[in-house]
């Protein structure tokens, strides 16, 4: 793997645990966020009062947090997959690279155009298909096109985090 992809990688993965941790640390209640008493950058000033969330909002903002990281993961992955395998890597002879680049190009396109409420976009050529990816997830796309992302669909975030350390294994 080129060096360059594999700091992406690392760097993908290290923001994608981040969002799972922090997310869930927040979301159960058990860490209060704190709030400095004044943020400034350049000429603007801002203080607690006017950033604060309330509770109910720190739990939405966790819930988001591991969308966009769920978002972003999916997006690195196709690109890195893109410049190992190539852009026809959908249509490889390998079963393998083939199913992990559908399941990532399909996760990335459903977060694509609205990423705080994924919808699956399925093609044609990728509906009513079964993409298997042995001992860590498998996405079946029958009846998914047009559905809100569910996170059992793929097996959820800790199926995404062994995809991502058996794919520093195989590129």
């Amino acid at each position: 793997m080129k060096k360059d992809n594999l700091n992406k990688l690392e760097y993908a993965e290290m923001f994608y645990k981040f969002s799972l941790a922090t997310g869930n640390t927040i979301e159960t209640g058990d860490i209060n966020l704190m709030y400095h008493g004044k943020y400034s950058f350049l000429k603007h000033t801002f203080d607690n009062k006017d950033l604060a969330l309330t509770e109910s909002e720190e739990k939405e903002g966790a819930r988001i947090l591991r969308f966009i990281g769920t978002y972003m993961i999916a997006l690195q992955l196709n690109k890195i997959l893109e410049d190992e395998w190539g852009k026809n890597r959908i249509h490889s002879k390998d079963s393998q690279i083939q199913n992990i680049s559908q399941v990532i190009r399909l996760i990335r396109n459903a977060f694509a155009h609205d990423p705080l409420n994924p919808i699956w976009d399925i093609s044609n050529s990728a509906k009513n298909k079964v993409y298997d990816i042995p001992d860590i997830l498998t996405l079946k796309t029958h009846n998914l096109h047009g559905k809100r992302v569910n996170r059992y669909d793929y097996g959820g975030p800790l199926a995404l985090l062994k995809l991502i350390q058996h794919i520093k294994t195989i590129l």
